[in-house]
């Protein structure tokens, strides 16, 4: 078995590591997980990741657990440096995250499709359940692929073993995707009033 260390704050090598996209154990990152910086606790996409992770100890998994508990075989950090993330996130097979706006952004300008979980507001991961809405909104527009049960993030954890380049995304020139306007109005708006 394979012994991950858990870190809880940055420290040089890591960021070291995140530059090359690669675990400390040397190897390339399979999967990348972020849950963002909400407060809520994110166990349920934690603990589902981590489980594939120990069947697949082959398969480097990355994951910023935020406030929940650490990952018991997953590489576990509460907090990853965003300048680091991004390239590791470009470096990854599978970027996974919950539906935040920045978690998609991110994982896009990275270069990656994103697997997107919605937190849950009845199991406390949220205030409510915006983020269900958003996540089909951003999924039926081509933007994300929002899965809501185990199984089928394990479908997407074992299709990019496969097939890495199935979750990579071109812009095929430098204008703003529709999406991408349309969120930064959206937040205009909000903020105007």
């Amino acid at each position: 078995m394979i012994r991950r260390r858990r870190r809880t704050r940055l420290d040089p090598d890591w960021i070291e590591t995140l530059q090359h996209g690669t675990t400390p154990r040397g190897g390339p990152v399979h999967v990348v997980v972020t849950l963002g910086t909400d407060h809520h606790p994110f166990t349920r996409l934690v603990e589902w990741v981590d489980r594939w992770a120990g069947e697949h100890a082959d398969q480097p998994c990355v994951i910023q657990y935020g406030t929940a508990p650490a990952p018991v075989h997953a590489e576990g950090h509460a907090v990853l440096d965003p300048t680091g993330i991004h390239d590791l996130m470009g470096r990854a097979r599978l970027v996974v995250g919950h539906a935040g706006p920045g978690t998609i952004l991110d994982a896009r300008a990275a270069g990656r499709m994103p697997v997107i979980v919605p937190r849950l507001g009845h199991l406390g991961e949220v205030v409510d359940d915006h983020q269900v809405a958003f996540g089909r909104w951003m999924a039926e527009r081509g933007q994300a692929i929002c899965v809501e049960d185990e199984g089928a993030l394990r479908d997407h954890l074992d299709a990019a073993r496969a097939d890495p380049e199935r979750y990579a995304t071109t812009a095929p020139d430098d204008r703003v995707p529709p999406a991408v306007s349309l969120l930064g109005d959206l937040i205009d708006g909000v903020l105007t009033r």
